[in-house]
């Protein structure tokens, strides 16, 4: 790994998986992704594993040497932060969809993790 895999990776998956982590850990069967009562929310979570997907692959990209393939995953990055206190704030009014949340939230970012390795 070079650095700007370290540098990059970090830069991108940090501050989006901080706030996600900081606001709201799922065992989801592969690809299987959990409904909320809130369309907004189902809609982030799809967006969310959307955006776990396209960063592997753009990681992926970038250790053969297509650095360019993370411009699309910041603007994506972008986007789902300026999502994330909304979707917060329609979890607190359902306190027994936060554990599905979080649970969410921590299989898709292990496998952000797990395919930095």
């Amino acid at each position: 790994m070079t650095p700007f895999f370290t540098s990059m990776g970090c830069r991108l998956f940090a501050p989006l998986s901080a706030l996600l982590l900081s606001l709201l850990p799922l065992q989801v069967r592969a690809d299987e992704l959990p409904k909320f009562s809130d369309q907004d929310v189902t809609d982030f979570v799809k967006n969310y594993a959307d955006f776990v997907t396209k960063y592997i692959q753009a990681y992926q990209s970038a250790k053969t040497g297509n650095k360019s393939a993370f411009d699309q995953v910041k603007t994506q990055v972008t986007q789902l932060q300026g999502k994330v206190a909304s979707v917060a704030e329609k979890l607190k009014s359902k306190p027994e969809e936060v554990q599905k949340y979080e649970e969410f939230i921590a299989t898709y970012t292990e496998k952000m993790i797990d395919a930095t390795k």
